[in-house]
């Protein structure tokens, strides 16, 4: 008798088990939940910005990353370029446009090269822009006109590593440093990237 229940006992403590495994944690619920929140609220914002006045959509999309944020965040959208200002910085990004105003004026730039996109951001760490050109010409003619320029305006190469389609080069002058990429591309195009820090 004793061996029966002390069988049925284990038996309802194996059937426990195996319903505790068929639920899903509670965390990963939570998960889930956020993550679909957090999609239909991008979602929104996004309509939200494309179907009404851009303002409303700056206005919505500033409350939602400063709601993430906890900080204070103003989100400024002037057709390809988009501002973001918090009481850590600012981040902008353009696509096409001008290069940005902390972009170093003695830094070599690729003649006929056309400028796809740039980033910049300031902060109490200091200041940082990354701009990202294409350009038609052949990927040993750009890499040769920086292995030459860089040194001619002044900029200390400081490592460079370079394979059959991948130039990669670190470099500084002052307190300014960052690197360069030059890669092969979408139809044999050639980018180059250029990220500076300016501390």
């Amino acid at each position: 008798m004793e061996e029966e229940n002390k069988e049925n006992k284990e038996e309802k403590v194996e059937e426990k088990e195996e319903k505790k495994a068929e639920k899903p944690a509670k965390g990963q619920n939570k998960l889930v939940i956020v993550l679909v929140l957090v999609a239909v609220v991008l979602a929104g914002l996004y309509f939200v910005g494309r179907t009404l006045s851009r303002k409303i959509g700056e206005g919505i999309a500033g409350r939602f990353l400063s709601g993430l944020s906890g900080k204070n965040v103003k989100v400024d959208n002037q057709g390809d370029k988009v501002t973001i200002t918090g009481e850590d910085g600012k981040v902008a990004f353009e696509a096409g446009g001008d290069l940005p105003e902390s972009f170093p004026k003695d830094f070599p730039v690729y003649s006929g090269a056309k400028l796809v996109n740039s980033f910049s951001a300031s902060g109490e760490e200091g200041d940082g822009v990354s701009v990202i050109w294409e350009t038609g010409d052949s990927f040993d003619k750009v890499i040769a006109f920086y292995k030459t320029k860089l040194t001619e305006s002044g900029w200390k190469v400081e490592s460079t590593f370079e394979q059959k389609d991948s130039f990669t080069s670190s470099f500084k002058k002052g307190e300014v440093g960052g690197f360069i990429g030059v890669t092969i591309g979408d139809g044999n195009k050639v980018t180059i990237s250029v990220t500076i820090e300016v501390k």
